[in-house]
Formats: C-alpha cells, sequence, structure tokens
C-alpha cells in the first residue's frame, strides 16, 4: 500500500489546530438557528396542475384553427386524434419550452414529458395504437413516409422559408409573430439558416427546380397509391400514415392567400409553387378535405 493509502499520523494530525468551541451565553440562545429555514415563502409563480393530458404545439392553425400549421405538429394532433386518446391543446409556440428543445410534446397529468418519439411509443404501449393489419403494407407504408418526410419535406422547408415571399409574410410571422421586434426578425432569420443547413445536408447546393421536381414525384407516387380510397391501404380505420400524409397535404394547402405585395408576379408564382403542384391531384386535394372535416373541423 502505498504512503498516500495509509490513515494520517498521529504527529500529522496535530499538526493542524482543533477550532475551538465557542459556547453561547444562556443570554444569547436566541442567536442559534435552531430552525431551517426559518420561513418559506410561497412561489411568485406555481403551475397549475394538469386535469388532462396536454399538447404543446405551434398553433393555433391557419384561419384559427385547431389544427396546427406545423406539419410535425399536426401529425400527432391528429394521430392521438385516430387513436381515440382524449387530450388538450396549448399553443406554446415556445420550443425551448420542451426537454428537447422542439415542439410537439406531450405533458401527461402525472408529470411525464414525451417528445413526438416517445408520444408514439406511449401510445403504442396504451395499447391504442393504429397500424396497419398486413406485415407487407406496414412495410410499404414506411416507404411512402419516409418519401413524404424526404421529398415533400424539403419542398415545404424550400417553399415556407426560402420563397421570399412566403417567409416574409407568412411563415416568419406565423413562427414568431408573438415574439417582439426586433428580437422576432432575429429569430426567424436564425431559422431560416437552419433550414438552409437541413436542407444541405444531401445536395451541395440548392435548386428550387431540383427540389419541386423531387417533390413532384413524391406527391404523384402518393396520388397513385391513394387511389379513390378513404385511408391508405385502403384501410378501414386511419392510420399513422394518413396521420403523416394529411399533414403534409392540409399545411401546403391551407396557407393563407398571398396579401398584396410590391414583389413581382415571379416571386408570386414561385411562392405558389407547392401548392399548385398539389392542386394537379384531385384525389389528394378531396382526401385533405375529407379528414379535415372529420377530424379537424
Amino acid at each position: 500500500m502505498s504512503t498516500t493509502d495509509q490513515p494520517p499520523t498521529e504527529q500529522q494530525q496535530q499538526q493542524w489546530p482543533q477550532l475551538p468551541t465557542i459556547e453561547l451565553p444562556p443570554f444569547l440562545e436566541f442567536l442559534k438557528l435552531k430552525n431551517f429555514p426559518l420561513k418559506v415563502y410561497p412561489p411568485v409563480y406555481e403551475r397549475s396542475k394538469l386535469t388532462n393530458d396536454t399538447l404543446y404545439i405551434y398553433g393555433p392553425g391557419w384561419r384559427n384553427s385547431w389544427g396546427s400549421f406545423d406539419v410535425q405538429c399536426l401529425q400527432i394532433q391528429i394521430y392521438l386524434k385516430f387513436c381515440g386518446i382524449d387530450f388538450e391543446v396549448k399553443n406554446s409556440n415556445e420550443p425551448n419550452s420542451s426537454p428537447s428543445g422542439k415542439l410537439p410534446y406531450l405533458e401527461t397529468v402525472t408529470g411525464a414529458v414525451y417528445d413526438t418519439d416517445q408520444i408514439q411509443k406511449w401510445i403504442t404501449e396504451r395499447g391504442k395504437g393504429k397500424t396497419l393489419s398486413s406485415p407487407s403494407n406496414q412495410e410499404q407504408a414506411k416507404a411512402f413516409i419516409a418519401l413524404a418526410n424526404t421529398k415533400l419535406h424539403a419542398a415545404l422547408l424550400f417553399s415556407s422559408w426560402l420563397e421570399p415571399l412566403n417567409y416574409s409574410e407568412i411563415t416568419s410571422k406565423a413562427y414568431y409573430g408573438h415574439v417582439p421586434g426586433p428580437i422576432n426578425h432575429l429569430l426567424a432569420y436564425q431559422k431560416q439558416n437552419e433550414v438552409v443547413q437541413t436542407l444541405l445536408t444531401d445536395r451541395d447546393i440548392l435548386v428550387r427546380e431540383e427540389i419541386y421536381n423531387d417533390a413532384a414525384q413524391a406527391l404523384e407516387a402518393l396520388s397513385i397509391k391513394l387511389g379513390d380510397n378513404s385511408y391508405y391501404f385502403d384501410s378501414s380505420e386511419p392510420t399513422w400514415i394518413d396521420a403523416v400524409i394529411f399533414s403534409y397535404i392540409h399545411v401546403i394547402m391551407s396557407m393563407p392567400t398571398l396579401p398584396g405585395s410590391t414583389l413581382g408576379d415571379e416571386e408570386k408564382k414561385q411562392a405558389m409553387a407547392l401548392r399548385n403542384m398539389v392542386r394537379k391531384h384531385e384525389n389528394l386535394v378531396r382526401y385533405a378535405k375529407s379528414m379535415y372535416d372529420q377530424w379537424i373541423k
């Protein structure tokens, strides 16, 4: 055993003098802190206890709708409805309030908090998830969901954040209109830069035509797969793929009408490009309207 592991000798202990013990006289006994803390003050703000499971989202939706204007939030919102789960919605618009730094997130009455991925697991563990009956259809659904979450999502990001008219008149106001200026402009600009970096993860440069062409092909595939059915894969009830596809179509189609602008006709045409792509597929438009009327309106 090394010398550092040995206990100090009596000689070493004597090198450190003991602190003196001070005894207070009886008339100063009141100075002793017999109870600590001396007094507990009530909190300035105490969060009220939830009476129902609550989903925190970006909202309200376009035209003050219950459904969020954000795709990820709307997907979870409508899927919870599909699964028959009773919950409340809070238009937070503050992603920093989430443990993951993103919206949506779910807080239950028990105090548990779940982010997007955990919400789906939570639903499944409660035995309320909605899945396709056929394993082969489940695998195909994963492929179509991946198609939407890549090609269609990229086009939606580009249209919302990088088309000048959409960015200035719609998107920046929707996400940061509740923040006082000039902080709102700084946050919107920061988010715009984040979107650019996200889109550059799988491409060298951003080319509008390429992004929209990919989206057009994705919409064509989604339209063909849906056909005249009420739900994807002719399911008797909506499942997760319907939550995903509906949310993209609804967010794209329900964006507010562009107000008058000093920008030219070409900018307006570019701002409407993605919406016009969806309009070419009547079954997708009909599908989104039916889902909206049944589950959101």
